[in-house]
């Protein structure tokens, strides 16, 4: 206790301001953590892992990778994998799109046409694929 609150006494304000306070910080929290929990849970983007399993290469002109792409099961994915030369320049590229799957981790296999030998090859990005049906890509 200070002198001031000795000789004055303490403001019920003060002390109900600071519980008000208190509280409103305390529901700015819970609201932002439900709010982020829904974000991240119901948003299948936002559930994404690939890693990639290991590759061969087959020739100077040509590699084979696996990867695994874990999502939510149902959820049409598209991943862009990518091989890279000693020099770190991209020497191949494509895009695999995968089908909804009743189970959530997937094994992905691909053969990549390169424009020189690769010694490198990594999963770049993943995506949720709104386009399911190949007539729709053009």
């Amino acid at each position: 206790m200070t002198d001031l609150d000795a000789r004055y006494g303490k403001s019920p304000r003060a002390s109900k301001r600071r519980t008000g306070v208190s509280i409103g910080v305390t529901v700015a929290l819970v609201i932002g953590v439900v709010a982020f929990w829904a974000i991240t849970s119901l948003n299948p983007a936002a559930t994404i892992e690939s890693e990639m399993g290991g590759f061969t290469v087959e020739s100077p002109s040509e590699i084979t990778a696996t990867a695994r792409v874990s999502v939510q099961p149902g959820t049409p994915v598209a991943c862009a994998i990518q091989a890279s030369n000693e020099g770190s320049s991209i020497v191949g590229y494509q895009v695999v799109q995968l089908d909804p799957q009743a189970e959530q981790h997937q094994t992905v296999h691909v053969t990549l046409r390169t424009t020189s030998a690769a010694d490198t090859v990594e999963v770049r990005e993943c995506w949720v694929n709104e386009l399911t049906d190949s007539a729709d890509v053009e």
